[in-house]
């Protein structure tokens, strides 16, 4: 929540406290720098493989990172904009530990059987979805009633609470701390091991695909002959239907090689694209955006699970964090791209992001039968 939150919290701050103008371009560029650091994460990560408690590095980090986070706050308007920008790069810094790092310790506090391990991926999932949805609604609803300071205040409260939280998790298994891989050695392994590059990049291509959604809805309106403002909805009904897939895997998990079930459901992923782009009402629209959310919820949990099953014990870390890390990159790279291709229609970019994510999906076909391990 507190990763997904900040954005909204940093652009409704900006616009309470600057000019229009400036607003907007401040707002945008704390956005963006609070982002960035997650291509710090392989650094970051490699510290929590090596730590010999995680809970007090994971601990540490998210108190680091609400102590930064108010500091940009109250900064905002009163200090120059290098300062806070400063700021918010340091309290970026947590965010890969917010996320990828602590799921990459899931595997450690589950029961090894495959059944345990895929529920328990298809709750983290569903965490995801959650806080997603939650953290930026609950900005957006606090800042109704008090500044967005105190919103963004909130935020970092929350951090504090996880800091005290984690430490309640169950310690982590004794391992062999010398073999933790440098750096320079895990970028290859996501690059270069077959399963791990496949889950790679079918990754990135659906994370930028699906980025440039939220501005491909606004472009609906006027074929759906409604009001702009009513297009969130597609938006909400892709995230309702996220939630409840992923609640059903938790109850049922999925079975099966995750290397080839990334493949199936990234497919999927792309028919629905296809839906969405032929959808020629507003209600048949909401229908095909629904399926979208539910076809990524097992898109997801796949991705945990060849993540969790092809990563090695002594590099997990390292390897969620860094595939999280080219994951945040291509989003941000599929909203430019979004952006910049607004005037081609809706239509035709909804075709065009269905089209890639199928053609990935075939070229991992093609890597795996000439590549299969």
């Amino acid at each position: 929540m507190v990763d997904a939150g900040a954005g909204v919290g940093f652009l409704l701050l900006a616009q309470s406290r600057l000019d229009p103008p400036t607003a907007e371009r401040t707002g945008g560029l704390l956005v963006a720098l609070f982002t960035l650091p997650h291509l710090a994460g392989p650094v970051l990560a490699r510290r929590l493989d090596l730590a010999r408690d995680y809970r007090r590095l994971l601990g540490a980090a998210y108190v680091l990172m609400a102590v930064l986070l108010a500091g940009s706050t109250e900064a905002l308007g009163a200090l120059p904009i290098v300062v806070v920008g400063t700021l918010v790069v340091l309290a970026g810094l947590g965010g890969p530990l917010l996320t990828g790092g602590l799921s990459s310790r899931l595997t450690d506090l589950v029961p090894s059987d495959d059944l345990a391990q895929r529920r328990a991926q298809g709750l983290d999932a569903t965490v995801y979805g959650v806080a997603g949805t939650t953290g930026p609604a609950l900005v957006a609803a606090l800042s109704g009633l008090v500044p967005p300071g105190g919103a963004l205040l909130t935020l970092c409260g929350l951090a504090v609470l996880s800091a005290g939280l984690v430490q309640t998790l169950p310690k982590a298994p004794a391992r062999d701390l010398a073999a933790v891989p440098q750096i320079r050695q895990v970028l290859p392994l996501v690059l270069v091991d077959p399963p791990l590059r496949r889950v790679n990049y079918l990754t990135m291509v659906t994370a930028a695909a699906q980025a440039g959604l939220a501005i491909v809805v606004l472009q609906l309106a006027r074929p759906y002959e409604v009001q702009p403002s009513t297009m969130a909805v597609l938006l909400s009904v892709m995230g309702a239907g996220n939630l409840v897939a992923s609640l059903v895997l938790s109850a049922r998990p999925l079975s099966g090689d995750p290397d080839r079930l990334t493949t199936r459901l990234v497919l999927v992923v792309g028919v629905c694209f296809g839906l969405c782009a032929l959808a020629p009402s507003f209600w048949l629209g909401v229908g095909a955006f629904a399926l979208m959310g539910v076809a990524t919820a097992p898109f997801v949990t796949a991705t945990f699970a060849a993540r969790n099953r092809y990563a090695p014990a002594e590099a997990r870390g390292q390897v969620f964090v860094t595939l999280a890390a080219l994951k945040i990159t291509a989003a941000s790279g599929g909203t430019a791209l979004a952006g910049l291709l607004i005037g081609v229609g809706s239509t035709l970019m909804l075709a065009v992001g269905g089209a890639a994510v199928v053609l990935v999906a075939l070229i991992s076909i093609v890597d795996r039968r000439f590549r299969p391990a």
